[in-house]
């Protein structure tokens, strides 16, 4: 058993059998369908998001747990438990997620909130570390998950600003100029927080083929027990070919796909694809 209780906002693209194997507890995030507020995880999916954008025109609504939720689950554990408990959080950059759960962590004895400055499967990757630490203290804990978060290296790539433009995210008129020339951005998460990177041109397919060559150029700076791709591609047979594009620099030991929630597909829309490295200390 760890030494503490890890839990984590649902954001973390983790899959149920993840959080059951490794004892993290998820604090959901909330998803509105229309007149239907859903929560996140596990039951609701980015097919689900993208289903009701093409029958509705409309982009659902997502809302970070409130400090509420966040208190009412740290004081059940601490009903039956006295270990440390240590939430990892979306970036502030992001989200209200990581506030919230400061405000609810002061309610409650023995609360650590920890800024995870990352989104999506970046800060599964670091819900996993903490759940996987060997740490006998809470404080030592808390000195590997600020150096570990450090060493996370995530972005990705968008088909199309649609999503972003209906969640007021860009402009019309970007997000027009974007599609009219095939632009497909880059995001890369920066301190905590999206920032731009290149803008490839042309077929999707050709963009992720040149957005992996340019993000897996210098290998030898990134471990290579794992590499994660989150992403929301619809169509399988793209997601294998780019990771047999992955296998065959003879790498990384595991390829991890890690399929969005729906409350990032709502902001990422469908056919975003991103890659998750962790740095070498």
């Amino acid at each position: 058993m760890s030494n503490f209780i890890i839990t984590a906002d649902t954001t973390f693209e983790l899959t149920p059998e993840q959080v059951e194997q490794n004892q993290i507890v998820p604090i959901v995030s909330y998803v509105s369908l229309g007149d239907e507020t859903l929560e996140d995880y596990p039951n609701v999916h980015a097919e689900d998001v993208f289903a009701y954008v093409k029958k509705s025109g409309k982009l659902p609504q997502t809302a970070a747990a409130n400090p509420g939720d966040y208190e009412e689950v740290f004081r059940r554990l601490r009903e039956t438990d006295d270990r440390p408990i240590v939430h990892i959080a979306k970036s502030s950059g992001a989200s209200s997620c990581y506030e919230n759960a400061v405000l609810a962590a002061r309610e409650v004895k023995d609360v650590y909130v920890v800024d995870s400055q990352n989104i999506s499967a970046g800060m599964g990757v670091l819900v996993l570390y903490a759940a996987q630490s060997r740490a006998e203290d809470v404080e030592t804990l808390l000195a590997e998950l600020d150096a570990y978060k450090k060493r996370v290296s995530m972005s990705f790539v968008i088909e199309t600003l649609e999503f972003l433009y209906k969640g007021g995210r860009c402009s019309g008129l970007a997000a027009l100029g974007a599609n009219l020339l095939k632009l497909r951005p880059e995001i890369v998460m920066e301190d905590g927080k999206m920032s731009p990177g290149k803008k490839y041109r042309g077929s999707y397919e050709k963009c992720l083929q040149s957005y992996i060559d340019e993000v897996l150029q210098d290998l030898q700076q990134y471990e290579d027990n794992q590499i994660w791709l989150c992403h929301s591609l619809e169509d399988p047979a793209l997601l294998e070919e780019l990771k047999e594009k992955i296998r065959k620099r003879n790498y990384f030991k595991e390829i991890v796909t890690s399929p969005v929630c729906s409350a990032v597909a709502t902001h990422c829309g469908p056919n975003t694809f991103g890659i998750i490295l962790i740095r070498k200390a």
